[in-house]
């Protein structure tokens, strides 16, 4: 019988913080909300909340902390991509985070979704790949049920409308997407199934989602996502989220945590 190997490195480093984002068990909020800088500047949400404080701020990761409606929240920068969250909720899971909402930009691909549209994540397609490392590609992308009623109870508490739908979150921004690379189209298989998940109902599509799905649903966290629509991904039309979207999906996010009760 063979004896598996042990890990090359502990979890936690001696001094205490997480390698990556730097933060200790002590002080580190149970429920955050994770985006990009890209999709969200800091200040939409950072200006409805109080008591504000930067927990760290280290590498291509930002983290606050702030109270909203009396209860402290995280708020987490990272970069794009699978890699960057995986890491970033790895080491938040061994710091006891009870919760995660991505709250970000996607590109649209059903056709009722138009510009500024707001989608409530009912489960992901994972195409991201890097979550291979964790789980097998049969392991469910499914956001946790009170976050997502947490998600409607906000918007209904705010009367806006929202949608529900199938993310497909993709491993790279051009190819994976369906865009051409510098070379064109390189892989004529990797385009094709971008057809299908969107011939078979993908509501959007980003490089984020699933990651928060499979793993706070593997590490018994509530996970879910809260996403935009900046661009048709078949007009072209868009780029961004514009700004008063935004607004109102910070907003939403920190109701959505504020009403989940983990």
């Amino acid at each position: 019988m063979v004896m598996p190997l042990p890990p090359l490195k502990a979890t936690i480093p001696q001094d205490g913080k997480s390698w990556w984002l730097r933060l200790a068990r002590d002080g580190t909020p149970e429920k955050f909300i994770f985006t990009l800088l890209l999709d969200m500047e800091p200040e939409h949400f950072l200006k409805q909340m109080d008591d504000i404080a930067v927990l760290s701020q280290f590498g291509e990761y930002t983290v606050y902390s702030g109270l909203f409606e009396g209860e402290r929240l995280g708020l987490l920068y990272h970069g794009s991509g699978s890699f960057s969250v995986s890491t970033a909720i790895d080491e938040l899971a061994a710091l006891g985070v009870r919760a995660i909402l991505r709250v970000g930009n996607s590109g649209g691909m059903r056709p009722d979704l138009k510009i500024g549209d707001l989608v409530i994540c009912s489960g992901g397609i994972r195409e991201d790949r890097v979550m291979l490392d964790y789980v097998p590609v049969e392991y469910p992308a499914v956001p946790s049920r009170h976050m997502v009623q947490a998600e409607i109870a906000a918007f209904e508490s705010l009367e806006i409308p929202f949608k529900e739908g199938l993310t497909l979150s993709v491993g790279t921004m051009y190819p994976g997407s369906g865009f051409e690379t510098a070379r064109g189209v390189i892989d004529q298989t990797v385009l094709d199934r971008v057809h299908l998940w969107k011939k078979i109902g993908a509501a959007n599509v980003d490089i984020e989602t699933t990651t928060v799905l499979t793993m706070t649903r593997l590490f018994g966290m509530h996970g879910g996502a809260l996403l935009g629509i900046g661009n048709d991904t078949s007009s072209g039309e868009g780029a961004f989220l514009n700004g008063s979207v935004r607004e109102r999906m910070a907003l939403l996010g920190l109701k959505t945590l504020h009403n989940l009760r983990v």
